[in-house]
C-alpha cells in the first residue's frame, strides 16, 4: 500500500488544540461523515477503529444523522444528474442533436429554467448548513468597494436583463478588508430576493460611506408579486445575513408597500 505523507504545522495544530493523532482522527471522521471514504478506509486513517466504529453503529441503531452534513453531501451528490439535465437540454434546445420546432424549444426552455433554479436552490443548501455548522470560513484580504459593488451589479444585470437596476456608488475610501467572493455572493441575492418580491418595477442599488463603515442599500419599487417565492426568500435571506455577520456587520429587511428596502453596513 502507497502511503502518503501530510505535513501540517505546529503552529496549526497548537491553535486547535489538537495532537497528530487527533488531527488524524477528526480528518477521518470528516472524510467519512462526508462520503469520501467507506468504513474500512476511515478506520485504517483514524488508528482507532471504535471511533468510526460509533459512527457507523451509532446511526444504524438510532436512525439520526446529523441533518448539516447530511444536506451538504447530498446536495453535492444531487448536483451531478442536474448539470447533465441542465446540460442535455441547452444542447437540444439548440438544435445542435437536430431541429427542434417551436413548442418544444419553450418546452425545453420551462426545463433548462426549472434546473437552474434547483441548482441555485441547492448550492444555498449546502451554503446553509456549512453556515449553521460554522464550517464556512471567511478570506479576508484589502478590496476595493467600489470595484466589487459595481461588477457584482453588472453581473446580476447581464443575467436578469428583463429588471431594471440602477446603481449609485459615493464611496471615496473604498479600501475595505473582506472575503470580495462571498460578498459578491451577498449582492447578488440580495438583489434576488428584492427582485422576485415584485413582478413590475425596478431595482436600486446604493452605496456611501460613514465615519467607519460601508452602507449599502438595495431597494426594489413596483408591483408586488403575489408569488413571494417564500422558500426561496428564506435561503437567500438567511444566507445573506450569516455572510455579513461574519464580516461583523449589521443588516436588516423590511417590506414595504411597493416593494423590499434592505441595508447592510460593514465595519472598515
Amino acid at each position: 500500500m502507497d502511503i502518503t505523507i501530510l505535513e501540517i504545522p505546529t503552529e496549526l495544530l497548537q491553535a486547535a488544540n489538537l495532537t497528530p493523532e487527533q488531527a488524524r482522527t477528526e480528518l477521518a471522521i470528516r472524510l467519512y461523515q462526508t462520503h469520501k471514504l467507506n468504513d474500512e478506509q476511515a478506520m485504517a486513517l483514524a488508528g482507532d477503529p471504535k471511533v468510526i466504529e460509533k459512527l457507523v453503529w451509532g446511526s444504524q441503531e438510532t436512525g439520526h444523522i446529523d441533518l448539516d452534513d447530511f444536506i451538504s453531501w447530498a446536495a453535492h451528490d444531487l448536483k451531478t444528474p442536474l448539470n447533465a439535465i441542465i446540460g442535455f437540454s441547452r444542447v437540444v434546445m439548440k438544435g445542435i442533436d437536430g431541429p427542434v420546432n417551436e413548442t418544444q424549444v419553450a418546452d425545453l426552455t420551462t426545463v433548462f429554467n426549472g434546473g437552474q433554479r434547483m441548482l441555485a436552490m441547492m448550492n444555498n443548501l449546502v451554503d446553509m448548513a456549512r453556515l449553521n455548522n460554522g464550517h464556512m470560513k471567511l478570506s479576508l484580504d484589502e478590496c476595493d468597494m467600489v470595484n466589487l459593488i459595481g461588477k457584482a451589479a453588472e453581473r446580476w444585470q447581464i443575467q436578469n436583463p428583463t429588471k431594471k437596476l440602477s446603481t449609485v456608488i459615493e464611496v471615496s475610501r473604498s479600501i475595505f478588508k473582506v472575503d470580495d467572493i462571498r460578498l459578491s455572493l451577498v449582492i447578488n441575492h440580495l438583489l434576488t430576493y428584492a427582485a422576485i418580491r415584485m413582478t413590475e418595477g425596478s431595482l436600486s442599488l446604493s452605496a456611501r460611506e460613514g465615519a467607519n463603515e460601508l452602507m449599502v442599500t438595495i431597494q426594489s419599487k413596483g408591483e408586488k408579486s403575489r408569488d413571494k417565492f417564500e422558500m426561496d426568500s428564506a435561503m437567500l435571506g438567511f444566507v445573506s445575513t450569516a455572510l455579513i455577520k461574519l464580516h461583523n456587520g449589521k443588516m436588516t429587511m423590511e417590506e414595504m408597500d411597493d416593494g423590499m428596502l434592505i441595508h447592510f453596513s460593514l465595519p472598515r
